[in-house]
């Protein structure tokens, strides 16, 4: 990986840890002065314009990740619904009845856990595109100023 690539992810993390913990201003406010201090001068525009850009891109990844169906939350969906016909046609089958049953009451206990999941990944998507947008906008007010 370039070590320039590294240096702005290192920025954007930078920000969005500093932005989970102690808030917008103060996040943005060691963003900058990150900025400043590692990029003077003319250098320092040419570095915000990337920041932007692979913010962007991230923004673009998060956005495509944020659908729950395009994972393997599909395939675990998919072999759940598999084992759950399984265990409806056993639990039709008298000596099988009790395999039937313990195995729809598994499936039920992992389908509650992949809802959970994915709303919980639904959720830390969101958010980290919110975070991004608003590097966006200090890489773009910084550049305009």
């Amino acid at each position: 990986m370039n070590v320039e690539i590294d240096t702005i992810d290192e920025a954007i993390d930078k920000y969005v840890l500093t932005r989970k913990e102690k808030g917008v201003q103060k996040a943005r406010e060691r963003f900058l002065a990150y900025v400043y201090m590692r990029h003077g001068g003319d250098d320092q525009r040419e570095f915000l314009g990337k920041v932007r850009g692979l913010t962007r891109y991230y923004i673009d990844y998060l956005k495509v990740m944020e659908n729950p169906f395009k994972g393997p939350e599909v395939a675990w969906f998919a072999s759940m619904v598999t084992i759950a016909v399984y265990s409806i046609v056993l639990m039709a089958t008298e000596g099988e009845r009790t395999l039937g049953i313990c195995l729809l009451a598994g499936t039920l206990a992992n389908a509650w856990f992949l809802l959970s999941t994915v709303a919980k990944k639904w959720c830390d998507i969101g958010v980290m595109i919110a975070i991004y947008r608003e590097i966006v906008e200090l890489t773009d007010k910084e550049m305009a100023s």
